[in-house]
């Protein structure tokens, strides 16, 4: 529910994002989830690579399900919003809501979930206090 969504990111519907029925190709839609991800850090100060790379704070998608509501077009302006963090201890998982500019009809819901993750060892490991603060403020 849009009122439930505590952060927005917009995104407009590009041309090479379409079908050819000028419909939204389902896989862009994760595009359109890890933008709306990186801008919520960008929110509280932080860009994702400053996080990687700066903080040790690096963090890799695990899994993601999507329900698809309705269709959006090209030339939309879509809202992405963040109605939901539970933060665990290696991991943690957002939950996305996509709406058209100033409409309150769901088009798409995702529950992602992201892990901590060690890139020398390639490995999941426990989320960062930094990235836990982030994400829980």
């Amino acid at each position: 529910m849009r009122s439930d969504c505590f952060f927005f990111c917009p995104v407009r519907v590009r041309f090479g994002e379409v079908d050819r029925q000028g419909i939204v190709y389902n896989g862009n839609y994760v595009v359109y989830t890890d933008l709306a991800f990186e801008e919520f850090l960008r929110s509280k100060g932080y860009s994702y690579r400053e996080l990687a790379e700066k903080y040790d704070s690096e963090v890799c998608h695990r899994k993601a399900t999507y329900e698809y509501v309705s269709s959006a077009y090209e030339g939309d302006t879509l809202e992405v919003g963040i109605s939901k963090i539970k933060v665990g201890n290696r991991s943690f998982t957002i939950q996305f809501e996509i709406y058209r500019e100033g409409e309150d009809d769901l088009i798409l819901l995702c529950e992602s979930v992201y892990v901590g993750y060690d890139v020398e060892n390639r490995c999941s490991r426990p989320i960062t206090d930094l990235m836990r603060s982030l994400l829980s403020s």
